[in-house]
């Protein structure tokens, strides 16, 4: 009886602290410091989203709550929303949360807003806590380098590694530091280490998956991003970053895919508007692309990519004196940009701006490998002028059947640049590189090369200062060391730059395999290049396979259109070659009218007229045109020798072989012996 009293004593005790507990917790939840609670360890734990809704919880239940001000400031900040974060860091301030508590977060949302100067007065502020001191060098290292004082950032970072030399945001901060600033081996370095000391870590494995990509490629990049998210499945940075390098790789239905995700997370997300409208673009879908654009609320307009869609766009649609206005900035920020200048002139040119389009045009006209259309866009221009000697110099050089090696980018500024005072110290590569492209482009090689040496010894991580040292080797005759240099620059970002330098100087060193190894390496990485791709089905030739030519060159097509000349020749001989009769003939009846007064279309059109049994007079005619064009290219005078034999003209053919024969080094004097032995 007696135990039954105590087990009936100790139930009802049990029953009265249960229903103490009970009371106790809906009565933190109604005061809201259960969600409090909550939402600071998300915080402490990294997963901002969820102590968003968790502080938003704890504020609509005790909305004078100043440490849930300040904690919901916290989130929203680490979320990017720089208005927000102001406006709950200045609510917890007026409900009596001392400023002080609230510099470093105040000082984020305010640098996320643009307003570098007042996140520095923030994070320098006298009264700033010991505890918030690291996180407020983060903040005043990446406001000191947005206003241009890259020794101020280092500094900054410099103190909150001292201060916390464990903790990975110090370390990822660095890393993006160091890639602002050009140096990406030291960026991969300070990735490796966040990654070890925090390798759930979502920005840090993000981080290492931007470097990876321009280091090895796109391809090799994308397990970087698959454990980013996860670690966390809702880190929109690393969703933004990995949604790209799929556009990128030709994954468009994966890249829409996951842009719609981020939608969901952040409905405005502009990168992802951005994205979309980007693939639309690429599908054709022109007023897709403009409506989708037009969601980002011109959030993104002051961005290069933003700048030439818009141009590109709006030249689609006609609209040429819009498309200058996009792209003029752009090539004024980006001045080597090639496909913005070309876009660019063309714009001008057709809004009857004939001075600017030339102006434009000009830098890459003073290039030895210029591509016909450029020239001929700006020999039009020229025309427009009133200069027809220097339009028909121009036309001549489109012509001309053979493209010069490349050259590094001219600029107006050269001349200036070389006979100026050298650049105060010779370890920035920000003016040493212009400098030293201006001395190579002024002929003063020994003077670049020995500044370009300076350069890459103050830079071991930096690729542009060894792609500058290679292109001063190779312009001084040393291809073997250009090819080191270029190799240097490729092991710290194997990008396009690198790897048809690396390309081109292996094929000048009478090393082809390797050449061709490089481009394909590059390809297998960035399988929508066009530029290597043009080069791999020129290599591929070379080898005469055929079939791999033609394919690589139909994919260049997908990508460019049918409006280039030497792509449609190109095509006709991989399809005559292929077998393709049929297809040989359109592509190269097609580069024809494109452009007639070229000797590479003439002889295409009628090499493939010849090859297929057409037993006119029109295969001897295109021929003698192609010739008389260019009455100094081998290839030529084969052609038409073996026409002139095909007509019965064997006197004719015999000449014509003769001259081909004649040129030393040729690659085809040994089938031309062959041709003048039958006759």
């Amino acid at each position: 009886m007696r135990r039954s009293r105590l087990f009936l004593i100790a139930g009802i005790g049990l029953l009265l602290l249960g229903v103490a507990g009970l009371w106790q917790w809906r009565a933190h939840e109604r005061d809201g410091s259960a969600a409090l609670t909550r939402g600071l360890a998300a915080l402490d734990r990294g997963d901002a989203r969820t102590a968003r809704v968790e502080l938003m919880n704890a504020i609509r239940a005790n909305p004078r709550s100043a440490d849930a001000r300040a904690a919901q400031a916290r989130a929203l900040a680490l979320l990017g929303d720089g208005p927000g974060a102001q406006a709950e860091a200045t609510r917890a301030r007026a409900l009596g949360q001392p400023a002080a508590n609230t510099r470093a977060v105040m000082a984020q949302a305010l640098f996320l807003q643009g307003d570098s100067p007042g996140a520095l007065r923030e994070a320098r502020a006298a009264d700033l806590p010991e505890a918030s001191a690291v996180a407020a060098a983060r903040v005043i290292a990446c406001a000191a380098l947005a206003t241009g004082d890259a020794n101020g950032a280092r500094k900054a970072l410099e103190r909150a590694l001292t201060l916390a030399p464990d903790d990975a945001e110090n370390w990822i901060d660095l890393g993006r530091f160091r890639l602002a600033i050009g140096d990406q081996g030291g960026a991969i370095l300070a990735a490796d280490r966040a990654v070890a000391l925090a390798p759930g870590n979502a920005g840090a494995l993000a981080l290492r998956g931007e470097l990876t990509r321009a280091q090895y490629g796109l391809t090799a990049a994308l397990p970087w991003f698959d454990r980013a998210l996860a670690a966390n499945p809702d880190s929109v940075p690393a969703l933004e970053h990995y949604a790209a390098t799929l556009a990128d790789a030709g994954r468009a239905s994966q890249a829409l895919s996951l842009s719609r995700r981020l939608l969901g997370l952040d409905p405005a997300n502009p990168r992802a508007w951005m994205l979309q409208a980007v693939l639309a673009a690429r599908a054709g879908e022109g007023d897709l692309a403009r409506k989708l654009l037009d969601r980002t609320k011109g959030r993104l307009d002051d961005e290069p990519a933003t700048r030439l869609l818009r141009g590109v766009l709006h030249m689609e649609d006609g609209n040429a004196v819009l498309a200058a206005e996009a792209l003029a900035s752009l090539v004024d920020a980006q001045p080597d940009n090639r496909a913005a200048r070309t876009l660019l002139g063309r714009a001008y040119y057709l809004n009857g701006d004939h001075a600017s389009a030339a102006s434009t045009l000009a830098p890459i006209v003073a290039q030895r490998d210029a591509d016909p259309y450029v020239l001929t866009l700006a020999a039009r221009a020229q025309e427009a002028l009133g200069d027809r000697a220097l339009a028909a110099d121009m036309l001549a050089r489109a012509a001309w059947p053979v493209r010069a090696a490349a050259d590094p980018f001219a600029s107006p500024r050269d001349a200036a640049l070389a006979n100026g005072a050298p650049p105060a110290s010779a370890a920035t590569a920000r003016d040493n590189v212009p400098y030293i492209r201006a001395l190579l482009a002024s002929g003063r090689t020994e003077d670049a090369l020995a500044r370009a040496r300076l350069l890459s010894r103050a830079n071991p991580g930096a690729p542009d200062a060894w792609l500058v040292l290679g292109d001063t080797l190779g312009a001084a005759g040393q291809p073997g060391e250009a090819a080191r240099a270029y190799e240097a620059a490729g092991n710290i970002r194997f990008d396009r730059a690198a790897a048809l330098r690396l390309a081109a100087v292996w094929a000048r060193a009478g090393n082809p395999a390797r050449a061709g190894q490089v481009v394909q390496l590059f390809l297998s990485q960035n399988p929508n290049d066009v530029e290597a791709q043009r080069l791999a089905a020129a290599m591929a030739a070379q080898a005469q396979d055929w079939r791999a030519a033609l394919r690589l060159l139909r994919a260049v097509r997908a990508q460019v259109g049918d409006n280039d000349a030497m792509l449609m020749a190109d095509l006709a001989r991989a399809a005559l070659e292929s077998g393709d009769r049929g297809g040989a003939r359109a592509y190269a009846a097609h580069a024809y009218r494109l452009m007639p007064a070229s000797p590479i279309t003439a002889d295409m059109l009628g090499w493939v007229l010849l090859r297929t049994g057409d037993k006119g007079p029109a295969p001897v005619d295109l021929l003698e045109k192609a010739v008389a064009l260019a009455p100094g290219a081998p290839a030529l005078h084969l052609h038409l020798g073996q026409a002139y034999a095909a007509a019965g003209r064997k006197g004719d053919a015999k000449l014509a072989l003769g001259r081909a024969i004649a040129v030393r080094g040729f690659t085809g004097r040994q089938e031309a012996i062959d041709a003048l032995a039958v006759l």
